[in-house]
This record gives structure tokens, sequence and C-alpha cells, in this order.
């Protein structure tokens, strides 16, 4: 025996539209899902890489840029310090030091404190190596070039036209290397040791690396001599001028470019 529930229920269903069969395409739901799953993925993976490229510029510090000048990632001074890769008494790096592409165009000295950050840097980090080596001479430009105690080595053995020179062999190019990664520590837009002379007990007496900035017109440079004042010549174009940089035995130097 029916109850009145049931013959509401068989009412309703008489007069109720037909609900059309819904067919689940399983394979395609599945792909669906799965290039979802690939996407989200892929924003991890971009996600991941840019937050791990970050970390990675912020321990290399700065990183120089040829023609352009020096970048470094915000707040990698902090994280090196923080980590003990980063010298505390070192100076602070600008984030964006443009000087080397101004300089073309530009030719003035760089500020005072500019100064004195960067030869305080040299000195924690290049002149050390540029010592133990006993290194009179290095080029990082189109030909790589190292003149120091165990004679004279470049690129091809003869780009850079000294009596005796030779082709890099494993232990000068790896010598050379170990300058270069010091400059790059350092943070200085230097390309080349100019000259270094040592006393008889091995000490620098002067030593003088480049410094790019003085455009077309002038050469620049830092001279350590800790001995005092070193000494200013005089070229066919003009004469050098040297001039104290703060209370350091660093000076800067001025000369007309050739």
């Amino acid at each position: 025996m029916s109850t009145p529930s049931d013959d509401v229920v068989a009412r309703l269903r008489s007069g109720a539209h037909e609900v059309p069969r819904v067919q689940v395409d399983t394979p395609g739901v599945v792909a669906s899902a799965r290039r979802a799953l690939h996407r989200r993925r892929r924003r991890q993976g971009v996600v991941g890489a840019v937050a791990a490229l970050a970390v990675a510029f912020a321990l290399v510090g700065p990183v120089h840029l040829p023609g352009v000048g020096t970048v470094s990632m915000p707040g990698s001074y902090q994280v090196r310090s923080g980590l003990g890769l980063q010298d505390p008494a070192t100076p602070p790096w600008p984030v964006v030091d443009l000087d080397e592409l101004l300089g073309n165009f530009v030719t003035r000295p760089p500020s005072p404190a500019t100064m004195a950050r960067e030869v305080a840097s040299l000195q924690t980090h290049v002149l050390p190596v540029v010592v133990r080596l006993k290194a009179t001479w290095y080029e990082d430009e189109v030909c790589h070039i190292l003149e120091y105690e165990r004679g004279t080595f470049s690129d091809d053995g003869a780009c850079g036209g000294r009596p005796g020179e030779r082709a890099f062999d494993d232990t000068a190019r790896a010598d050379l290397d170990r300058i270069l990664e010091a400059v790059s520590r350092s943070g200085v837009r230097t390309h080349e040791l100019l000259r270094a002379t040592y006393a008889e007990d091995g000490s620098p007496a002067t030593v003088a690396f480049d410094r790019p900035g003085g455009g077309i017109q002038w050469n620049f440079a830092y001279v350590y001599s800790p001995g005092g004042k070193p000494p200013a010549e005089v070229t066919p174009l003009g004469p050098v001028t040297v001039t104290p940089i703060g209370d350091t035995d660093w000076w800067f130097e001025k000369s007309p470019d050739d």
C-alpha cells in the first residue's frame, strides 16, 4: 500500500523535465588537471629560481659589467656581513655605480668618499694577493697579461709586447685568476696593475692600479706608497699630479691621456 508521500513523489516525477545524461570525459579531466599542476609547478619553479638568483647575487656581492659599471643586490653587503663573508672594515658599496659608463662622457675624478672606500677595499682584498705573487703588471682587457716573479705570460705569448713573454701555462693562468677574483671581491673598477716595485725585504714600495673615469683626456690611478708621496712625473703631454687620499698610504694620480 502506497503512502501519501509516495504518491506526491510519483506525481512530481511524472511532471518533471527529463534531465539529460552527462557524459564525463575522464581522460580530458585528468589531462586538464595535469596541465594545471604543471603550470603551478612552473610558477613555483620560476619563483624559486628568482629567489635563488637573488640570494646568489647577494652572496656574490658587487658584479662588474664591462663598459657599464658595478651592480650589486640591495642588502647584499648586510647579507654577506651577517654570514661572515664580508670584512666589516670594508665600507659598504653602492647598489649601482655607473661611473664607468658616465666616465666616457664626464671626465672628473671620483669623490673623496668613493676614493676612500675603493682604496680601503683594494688594500683589503687585492694588495695582499699582488704582493704575495710579486706581480709587477697585469691586464684584464682584450688581452690578458700577467708579469710577475715567474715571468711574463699572456693569452697568445705576444700581445703584451714584452721580452721573454710566453703563453699562459696552468700555473700562471691560475695566479692571474687569483688576482682577478680578488679584484671582483673588492668591487673596485680596475682592470690593470700599472706598475709595482718592491723593497729588498719583499714589501711593496709603490703599487699603482688604473681607475677608469678619465675619458679620453685623462688617466686616473690609485697608487699605494707607504714610504710617502710617490714621484710626480712630467710627460710630453703635461705634468702628472698626485694627491693624498685622506690619512692613508694611498694617492690619487692624474696624468694626461696619450
